[in-house]
């Protein structure tokens, strides 16, 4: 036992059909990587008095710091994207930490971290006219990249697009104000949660992503609406509604339609795909977006998007009217079969993973690699789906996709020798490979822990 008080990592894997003694062999490698990884964040964050944001810039294959100079790595590029998943990560398991008397000693030190970064958001917004950025100077100052890679400052006022760092701060400050108790920060962030999803469904959202891999590029083009912004903001929709405010229900079923009508093929309604198949993008008509013949899926977004449905509908319940309960019903029953049929779209048994990008023409993967973040997403959503399944066919289809992700994350990806994290991508060939899939600084347990919280919740673990 370690000062946590959690039990040593094994790196259990999944037999086809594990009993209640595997099971928790299961459960405390998972605790004891959310904790791990939970007391480097603090530990990082508590050697830097002067750096006010959570620091996981560190590279995950030499497991060395990045170098401070590094204009893309190092700590002068605060990414919104992590700083605002950091915040959400920091409270998700903060409660589920109290909840199951882990690491009481951490816990303050967690909170603290929370309390000052949210403050740095806070101030950032302040200074840019209510608005975040991918790439941040510490100061608050938001760039972007020349053509030789290298920062130039950019202006971002009241009249700015809001992008994927607004959306990921506002929920993250948003959950943090909440578990902290701090009333003022509360209302600050849920109007700042409003004020994104006004920007999502009037057309002023734009992804701030600056793409740092040529096989993930830029989404922004004309005539294509990604599903990126509803999809991520089911998130806010699920701690909306779990903190009980006012027409969360609401608030989240009308994207959950939004993605049943746009972006899955629910009852083969779109005869050229495969019925289930989800799509990335639109057209100003509604249709899926043909890229010159291509149709682009992600099978992790589409996977991840599943997870996100279910974490929304599970915390809805609860206050759901009685009509609301019946679409809830309604649209889960359609869950496990995306689950099913996604995750055999974008899995490969060899290396091990889901690969980033598949054309749903060709029923061809466009890009191969194999990035570690889906397959904690799946097993979230595979863990909601056992748990809503009406046939215990759809329960085993479920049961074995958790396995089969588990024992991929575990031995492809996962680092005992590097505090439990991860390995952020993987080639098709099944070698690490140097590809960031979206910011160069470590997951802060966001799609990691979150992820798996929730998993462990629905097993008894949690």
């Amino acid at each position: 036992m370690g000062e946590t008080g959690i039990g040593d990592y094994k790196g259990a894997l999944w037999s086809d059909d594990p009993g209640r003694v595997e099971l928790d062999v299961f459960v405390e490698d998972y605790e004891a990587m959310l904790v791990e990884v939970m007391k480097v964040l603090a530990d990082r964050y508590e050697r830097s008095p002067d750096y006010p944001f959570v620091d996981t810039k560190l590279d995950l294959i030499t497991g060395e710091d990045f170098p401070v100079e590094d204009p893309i790595r190092g700590r002068n590029a605060v990414y919104g994207w992590i700083q605002g998943r950091a915040l959400e990560a920091l409270a998700g398991h903060c409660r589920w930490m109290s909840r199951n008397n882990l690491a009481p000693d951490l816990l303050p030190r967690l909170e603290q971290m929370m309390a000052e970064v949210l403050e740095s958001l806070c101030d950032m917004r302040r200074k840019n006219g209510g608005h975040l950025s991918f790439f941040m100077m510490p100061d608050g100052e938001p760039f972007e990249l020349d053509s030789e890679s290298m920062p130039v400052t950019i202006a971002l006022d009241e009249n700015s697009d809001f992008g994927f760092s607004d959306l990921f701060s506002a929920k993250g400050m948003y959950a943090a104000a909440y578990y902290l108790g701090d009333a003022t920060r509360i209302s600050e962030a849920l109007a700042y949660c409003h004020d994104v999803d006004r920007a999502i469904w009037e057309g002023h959202f734009t992804s701030d992503q600056i793409s740092l891999d040529p096989k993930n590029p830029d989404e922004r083009r004309p005539g294509y609406i990604p599903h990126g912004p509803f999809m991520i903001h089911l998130g806010t929709a699920a701690l909306m509604t779990r903190n009980g405010e006012p027409n969360s229900v609401e608030f989240g079923l009308r994207l959950v339609r939004y993605e049943l009508a746009n972006h899955i093929n629910i009852g083969a309604r779109v005869k050229e795909l495969e019925p289930n198949d989800f799509w990335e993008g639109i057209d100003k008509q509604g249709n899926p977006f043909d890229d010159d013949g291509v149709v682009l899926s992600d099978p992790g977004h589409a996977l991840e998007c599943v997870g996100l449905i279910l974490k929304f509908t599970k915390a809805a319940k609860s206050t759901a009217t009685d009509k609301e309960l019946e679409e809830i019903q309604t649209l889960e029953q359609h869950m496990p079969e995306v689950l099913s049929h996604m995750f055999d779209v974008g899995f490969h048994a060899e290396p091990g993973g889901i690969c980033k990008a598949f054309d749903l023409v060709t029923r061809k993967p466009l890009n191969s690699d194999v990035p570690w973040w889906s397959l904690p997403e799946t097993m979230r959503t595979a863990a909601f789906c056992m748990e809503i399944a009406e046939t215990e066919d759809a329960k085993k289809a479920a049961f074995e996709i958790l396995g089969k992700c588990h024992n991929a994350f575990t031995t492809k990806f996962v680092r005992p020798d590097l505090h439990l994290m991860a390995y952020q991508t993987i080639s098709a060939s099944g070698e690490v490979i140097p590809v960031i899939p979206a910011t160069a600084d470590a997951d802060p347990g966001y799609h990691t822990g979150l992820s798996i919280i929730d998993m462990l919740e629905v097993l008894g673990g949690g």
